[in-house]
């Protein structure tokens, strides 16, 4: 499924103010957005003809007289008359493109505004999957090939921490009457699975109470029984006789009603038989979601 943007995660990305947009669109029919209920909502493709556009426009070129270019036409336009090569925009990279730049100079403060003035532009649910997700993706990826310090990995991490809890303020229901736990068991030290789940919880009315990576078996099941949590969520991402012993304690001591949700690349490596209670695995995030659902309508 293609991902769509709104109109401001748009103008964001491309530079171009609200009402430019939709006179381009009126006016001169230089792309025509999809509507719904939420408003218009552009692709990918739409979003790198509005950067063609753009480039041509700041060069010299009349909207008016461009705007019916086909994409090529425009990449054309831009190279021969300004000897220029199209770089291939990336929208989605685009979008969080200011946090990784202001997280290279350890700006944690402007990394932050960023986030914050996305939350303000995308629905909670686009902002998971548009703006959290890449970009913890992004970051494992640069820690992974040593272009991203330890140091930088803990601020975005941080950060996604306070977005959390921004979110949960907001959406918390009134009177909610179901918990979830998630952590990850001692031993394992990332939490950015997690942290994506607990966002999506939250907006699927179940109230998170996030405890955070690393945590000895004995805190994650006695905090279980504290707040009579109906779920603990686990998320692994690899699975050692460590891992296992500690899932099996959590498994043995969590409360009776209370139900263990596994998640991460190393869930399907635990052998649930060796856990003695009922478990459930989670595929990936949507999962989470459709079972979250399920599981709060019972």
């Amino acid at each position: 499924m293609q991902t769509r943007y709104p109109i401001r995660a748009v103008a964001k990305i491309t530079g171009l103010g609200l009402d430019t947009l939709r006179a381009w669109e009126r006016r001169y029919q230089a792309v025509m957005p999809e509507r719904s209920g939420r408003g218009r909502q552009y692709g990918g493709a739409q979003i790198d003809r509005l950067l063609l556009l753009c480039q041509l426009v700041q060069r010299g070129h009349a909207i008016g007289g461009i705007a019916s270019l086909t994409d090529q036409e425009l990449k054309n336009l831009l190279t021969e008359q300004h000897g220029e090569a199209i770089p291939a925009p990336g929208p989605a990279a685009d979008i969080f493109a200011p946090v990784l730049s202001a997280l290279d100079r350890f700006d944690s403060t402007r990394a932050g505004d960023e986030l914050s003035r996305l939350a303000a532009v995308l629905a909670p649910r686009d902002l998971v999957y548009q703006v959290v997700v890449p970009l913890m993706q992004e970051v494992g990826t640069r820690w992974h090939d040593d272009t991203l310090s330890i140091a930088q990995e803990h601020l975005v991490s941080q950060m996604l921490r306070n977005l959390l809890g921004g979110m949960m303020r907001l959406l918390r229901p009134a009177n909610p009457t179901m918990k979830m736990i998630l952590a990850t068991p001692a031993g394992e030290s990332h939490e950015f699975g997690i942290l994506a789940a607990a966002m999506l919880v939250s907006i699927a009315g179940i109230e998170p109470v996030y405890l955070g990576p690393d945590l000895p078996a004995s805190e994650i099941s006695q905090s279980a029984e504290r707040i009579s949590a109906r779920v603990i969520l686990l998320g692994i991402t690899m699975t050692n006789e460590h891992t296992t012993q500690e899932v099996k304690a959590i498994a043995a001591a969590m409360p009776e009603a209370s139900e263990l949700w596994l998640g991460g690349e190393g869930r399907g490596d635990l052998d649930r038989a060796r856990l003695g209670r009922r478990t459930v695995l989670l595929r990936d995030l949507p999962d989470l979601e459709d079972t979250s659902r399920r599981w709060r309508n019972l």
